[in-house]
């Protein structure tokens, strides 16, 4: 006997009894659903049915209830909301960027664009099938958003306004500008190079005067372009500063480059003395290019950072008298009454109305069991509402929110974290400082001895002593370093983290989702009847198919009975179905106990349990558990070996935490602790001399990964955590810890030689030079090769095992 029918639209069985169809290309095609009869019928009506001959995948099926109307997308048109998703031109157009969901092929992009643009008013429609984006021009005086919304959602697409970031769009123009520098100062350095070439080969062997002239001009001109826009942040940077009485490392960097380019210029003039314009190219690349690589680095994380309020809906449904509309989230007060569907994220505090459901909030406690909540229980903004609809009443704007209050805390731990980079600052304005005494007392003396040579000699102090190697002995070695992690599944952002890293002796973990795998797993069945737990656990799990409640999950590759009839899921309680002639009850103890009154108490409270029962007859408790990832053990293990003392601090209020806690022998234990506790105990410690490093995975750990010295998210973790940390494990495993932390103490040795190489150089090549010893095309040689050296010390970090 066949099957039922697909639905020709959304490939869904078409039910029995239904007699639903469309008329596609001349044959009536089975509809299971009002829905999807309606978007055929569109299509179809529109004359594009061959949309349906080149599609690959079925279309999602529409929402069960009525289409939306236009008037239902009328907020997209106000002024405020409209903003954050459209840009005006010139030419009086707007362009919109939409979000799409349930494009799945590119025959949905033909449909959607060819769809829009027979629309009056709507100028282009493109749609990008990889980023999900739809791009449309508009004549505002001829078609607003609402019009372009309920025409994507009538083919049966969910679209949302896309939010725009300024601070993407600068990081992105930011990047680009720093490529170009660092493009330019390099076919300059490749230009003027081969002309120095020849003029240093001429000064040995002979050279025409004109055939001089004409090289030191033609490197002139290119080194002058390279000089006004790929070196202008050294001298923008250094006197930015100055105006304040600041030295910094760019202050002698500028007055090198600009010295050895004066008296360039001078010479060429002149037609005396010698040319540098090789080295001032050389010089302006290789500083750029390892700034450019630095930034790099954290322009990658930085484009993940989002704020927490960008996790919230752009449009709420509220009651306005009788009637429910969408509407900005901005525009809701308190005393506001909303509706918030399964599956939708709370954008507001507020207190149940009506309506019963389980609402997740492992963003502010970690606990991965939901929470139920019913009429007069408080729910709170950035959480999800899982299973049933509720009605809330606003309390407050999110300004004032618990979602908000978390990311200021992210914000203050981002201020109170130690900033090293101050420390480097203070050193290098003393070696500035010291630099520019040196050169000149050394100007004044040769300007007694010999007057002619005083540029020359200071030209060469300052370029011998240029701090290059000395300004690249962290960063080359760091850079070096995170792309050592990056290759072996750890990516670095955070100027000190490498650093700090090295001197870590305390190991802070998260519990759920960092030392477990965050899902709940079944351990245990505690029958209470007859029954085996074999059968115990294809009943269990035939009932959890018709839930949404995170413990169905633990079911999904368990065989289920069959015939189970009439299920009903009752929201932040559990399921019931019949089976067999009789009904039977999955869920909390409380609504369990209704049907079965002599139900037991669970077994014991290290799990969580879930009871079965029949009519006045308890079959079983199912206990859950949050398993240890499988490298956990080893991790832990090799931590301690390299002298680390171990603490956990989670907002998992249960036992398991401290049971958890003793089987690794964990030294320090805190449970039920809400992000500002985890924040004052890290604050504590390192008020103790302790420099912290943190492991976690959820909103609630972004503040305790921001403060901690150095501070690593897990690959599940959120946005935020991930933005906040210091490093990001991209690989499912925490082994990559343990490669880190010897790697960070790898490179703080090569960055000590580094320091001790520079300093040495410098303490050898200054005296030399300020007696004369050494002219300035040998100071730049020397000042080249000392660099050289400090690089390539440093990539040995991608040579070593860490």
């Amino acid at each position: 006997m066949s099957g039922p029918q697909p639905c020709f639209h959304c490939g869904e069985a078409v039910p029995s009894g239904t007699r639903l169809s469309v008329d596609i290309d001349g044959i009536a095609q089975p509809m299971c659903c009002p829905g999807c009869r309606a978007v055929a019928s569109l299509i179809a009506g529109s004359g594009m049915a061959s949309f349906y001959r080149q599609r690959t995948a079925f279309s999602e099926t529409p929402a069960s209830d009525a289409a939306p109307t236009l008037d239902e997308y009328r907020l997209y048109d106000d002024t405020a909301l409209r903003r954050q998703f459209c840009n005006p031109s010139e030419d009086g157009t707007e362009s919109a960027r939409l979000l799409l969901g349930g494009v799945t092929c590119a025959a949905c992009t033909w449909l959607i664009e060819q769809t829009l643009l027979r629309e009056t008013g709507i100028l282009d429609a493109q749609v990008n099938l990889q980023q999900q984006r739809l791009m449309v021009r508009f004549d505002n005086t001829r078609v607003q958003p609402s019009r372009i919304f309920a025409l994507v959602e009538a083919l049966g697409y969910s679209a949302r306004p896309f939010h725009n970031s300024s601070q993407r769009e600068q990081i992105e123009l930011e990047y680009r500008t720093d490529l170009r520098r660092v493009a330019v100062a390099g076919v300059g350095m490749m230009q003027v190079g081969m002309f120095g070439i020849a003029l240093h080969a001429g000064d040995l062997q002979g050279i025409a005067l004109e055939h001089q002239t004409l090289l030191r001009s033609v490197s002139l001109l290119v080194a002058s372009f390279v000089m006004l826009y790929s070196a202008r942040p050294f001298f923008t940077t250094a006197w930015r500063h100055l105006r304040h009485g600041s030295l910094v490392m760019d202050l002698p960097v500028a007055l090198a480059i600009g010295l050895a380019f004066s008296a360039s210029v001078w010479a060429t003039a002149t037609g005396g003395g010698e040319v540098y314009f090789d080295s001032v190219v050389m010089f302006t690349f290789f500083l750029l290019l390892g700034r450019f690589f630095e930034k790099r680095v954290r322009r990658r994380h930085m484009l993940a950072c989002h704020d927490a309020e960008d996790s919230l809906p752009l449009a709420v449904t509220v009651r306005r008298g009788e009637a429910w509309e969408r509407v900005s989230r901005r525009v809701l007060q308190p005393g506001d009454t909303v509706r918030v569907v399964a599956g939708e994220t709370i954008a507001l505090d507020g207190t149940v109305h009506s309506g019963t459901s389980a609402v997740r909030e492992d963003t502010f406690n970690g606990e991965y069991v939901p929470r139920t909540v019913a009429p007069g229980d408080a729910v709170f903004a950035g959480t999800i509402n899982l299973e049933g609809s509720l009605e809330l009443e606003v309390q407050q704007l999110y300004e004032s929110s618990r979602l908000a209050a978390l990311q200021q805390s992210v914000e203050r731990a981002q201020r109170a974290k130690p900033n090293l980079a101050r420390m480097a600052d203070r050193l290098s304005a003393w070696f500035v400082a010291g630099i520019l005494l040196i050169t000149a007392v050394t100007g004044l003396v040769w300007s007694q001895i010999a007057p002619d040579q005083v540029l020359w000699i200071c030209l060469s102090v300052l370029v011998i002593s240029c701090p290059c190697a000395l300004a690249l002995a962290t960063p080359a070695a760091l850079t070096t370093a995170a792309s050592a992690l990056r290759d072996k599944g750890v990516v670095v952002h955070g100027e000190n983290a490498i650093e700090a890293l090295s001197r870590a002796r305390l190991l802070v973990f998260d519990k759920t989702g960092t030392l477990t795998e965050g899902k709940l797993q079944l351990e245990y069945v505690a029958p209470c009847g007859p029954l085996r737990a074999e059968a115990l656990t294809a009943l269990g799990s035939a009932l959890q198919q018709h839930s949404n409640h995170p413990v169905a999950h633990a079911f999904r590759d368990i065989a289920p009975v069959t015939s189970l009839s009439d299920p009903t899921y009752v929201a932040g309680a559990g399921v019931e179905a019949s089976w067999e002639g009789q009904r039977y009850r999955m869920g909390s103890e409380r609504f369990c106990r209704e049907m079965a009154p002599s139900l037991t108490t669970p077994p014991d409270a290290s799990l969580y349990w879930v009871a079965l029962c029949t009519q006045d007859q308890p079959l079983a408790w199912f206990g859950f558990s949050d398993r240890l990832r499988p490298e956990t053990s080893e991790v832990v293990t090799a931590a301690r070996r390299a002298g680390m003392t171990l603490a956990l601090l989670t907002g998992d209020s249960s036992s398991a935490g401290n049971r958890l806690a003793e089987e690794l022998g964990f030294e320090h234990v805190g449970t039920g602790l809400s992000p500002e506790d985890k924040m004052q105990q890290v604050r504590r410690w390192q008020e103790q001399g302790q420099v912290v490093m943190a492991v976690g995975d959820g909103l609630n750990d972004a503040p305790l990964l921001s403060l901690a010295n150095a501070s690593f998210a897990v690959a599940s973790a959120t946005d935020l955590a991930r933005a906040q940390a210091d490093f990001v494990v991209d690989s499912d495993n925490l082994g990559a810890l343990i490669t880190s932390l010897h790697k960070a103490r790898q490179c703080t040795r090569v960055i000590k030689q580094n320091f001790a190489w520079a300093l040495g150089y410098n303490c050898c090549g200054i005296p030399l030079a300020a007696m004369g010893f050494i002219p300035p095309w040998a100071a730049a040689l020397g000042m080249s090769l000392s660099s050289l050296i400090v690089v390539m010390n440093s990539l040995r970090l991608n040579k070593s095992r860490g």
